[in-house]
């Protein structure tokens, strides 16, 4: 890994955990949290690297998945200052391979390293809240995300941005709730989020719920509450239910 890269890599995870911390656009992009945009957008990279960017986007729904996380989020954080890095932490509860796909493409490319940290720092300027966002997508196209109904369905709108409606094992819950539930960590390492089969999504989704209930029953008993991170006591209590309930998936779902 050349040095450039190394930095750039680092600077893309800096940005995943200020993201996290909920301070990510007043320290890498100088922007407060009034709802329009800076006054002068962080440059954007030059249009060669920018058309590469763009090709890969469109090429690559993995890597178009990362940008646009990065992207909503930075977004929401100015425009919804009360939920600042709520999705980051709900990404993380959920395991979602975040700069997975932006790693391969910049190991294949290392000269677009810089340029993509680029990319992400001025659209997120240039965009005012209420806004969509518009990226490429395959055969010359493009998709357009409403980043509120992004948020709202997140985090299974990581891998299908335009989701309309919320899975039925949100149960209703808002965001921020969601993504301080411990409970969720279990839910979605055990079952995790993707694959394209609508049957296997919806049992899965179904397991989803009844674990949380579960879990969330057992830090009741244990400590009277659900707030806090899990411990070995709640994570003795969920080994057999975990387990039955990933059995009773049918094999081709688990």
């Amino acid at each position: 890994m050349t040095k450039l890269r190394a930095r750039t890599v680092a600077l893309l995870m800096l940005m995943l955990v200020l993201l996290l911390a909920g301070t990510g656009v007043a320290l890498l992009w100088n922007a407060t949290h009034a709802p329009s945009p800076p006054a002068v957008a962080f440059p954007a990279p030059a249009a060669e690297a920018q058309a590469r960017i763009e090709h890969h986007m469109a090429a690559d729904k993995a890597f178009r998945d990362d940008l646009l996380f990065l992207l909503v989020a930075t977004l929401r954080d100015r425009c919804e200052p009360a939920q600042a890095g709520v999705l980051a932490r709900m990404a993380n509860r959920a395991s979602l391979p975040v700069l997975a796909a932006v790693s391969t493409v910049t190991t294949q490319d290392a000269s677009l390293d810089r340029p993509i940290y680029q990319y992400i720092q001025h659209r997120a300027d240039a965009t005012g809240c209420g806004q969509p966002l518009r990226l490429p997508a395959g055969d010359g196209g493009s998709i357009e995300v409403d980043i509120e109904q992004y948020a709202r369905t997140f985090p299974d709108s990581y891998f299908d941005p335009q989701r309309s409606s919320a899975p039925r094992d949100f149960g209703g819950r808002p965001l921020p709730e969601r993504a301080g539930n411990a409970c969720n960590s279990v839910v979605y390492s055990v079952l995790p989020l993707g694959g394209v089969d609508w049957r296997c999504s919806t049992l899965r989704s179904n397991a989803r719920a009844r674990v949380r209930a579960l879990c969330e029953d057992a830090m009741q008993r244990q400590h009277g509450h659900l707030r806090g991170e899990l411990d070995a006591e709640v994570g003795q209590a969920m080994q057999e239910p975990v387990v039955q309930a990933v059995a009773a998936l049918p094999a081709e779902c688990r």
